[in-house]
């Protein structure tokens, strides 16, 4: 009985220690989506901004860019490095709706009529640096759609709060999509390929709207 009660427990712990490894390798890998190159001799209307830390909603940045061969602006937050530090401050702000610094902080988008705005859900909402990037710039005039990466949810009122925050610059949000890759643990969760494949179908869904 003894044996049989240390055998449960030794899988137990197993399961816990290769369950938090696990999360561990996620957190600090990054999917490669390979390199954007623009057009530049076409002139577009459109802007692609993205913050990204594990490449996930990087990757549906650039499947955004290649379908509208625009200008792609990455939103870079040296608070979340892939490090042990970054990935603390990352739940830290995440959890308590920090503002973080971030670079660039103010983006001309006077050229821009439609503006795609994206970044990883972290404690149900928009990443930090998301909401840094809007509270600085105006939005004047322009169409602004939220894309998302995320492994559990998010949640409506959150989206609602960004929504908002995007009107108080003079914008107005039309629309958020968004993938959900799955749990946290890699083994049950979609890879960086599925997001671009999804991402296609996304846009050939909604493009028009958009467009309106």
């Amino acid at each position: 009985m003894k044996k049989s009660i240390w055998i449960v427990v030794i899988i137990i712990v197993a399961g816990i220690i290769t369950g938090g490894l696990s999360v561990f390798i996620k957190d600090f890998s990054h999917f490669d989506s390979g390199e954007y190159i623009r057009d530049e001799s076409k002139v577009t209307n459109v802007l692609v901004l993205c913050y990204s830390r594990n490449g996930n909603t990087e990757a549906m940045a650039k499947e955004i860019a290649k379908q509208y061969n625009t200008e792609l602006q990455f939103i870079e937050a040296d608070a979340y490095s892939r490090d042990r530090e970054g990935w603390r401050n990352a739940g830290r702000d995440a959890d308590a709706h920090t503002e973080s610094p971030i670079e660039p902080m103010v983006y001309d988008m006077k050229d821009y009529d439609l503006v795609f705005i994206g970044s990883p859900i972290w404690w149900y909402r928009p990443a930090p640096p998301l909401w840094t990037f809007v509270k600085n710039n105006d939005f004047t005039d322009k169409k602004v759609v939220l894309f998302s990466t995320f492994n559990s949810r998010f949640k409506q009122e959150d989206i609602d709060e960004f929504s908002n925050l995007i009107s108080s610059k003079g914008g107005t949000m039309v629309d958020h999509i968004y993938i959900k890759r799955g749990r946290a643990i890699p083994v049950f969760q979609r890879n960086g390929n599925y997001v671009i494949k999804k991402t296609k179908r996304l846009l050939e869904e909604n493009e028009e709207k958009w467009n309106n």
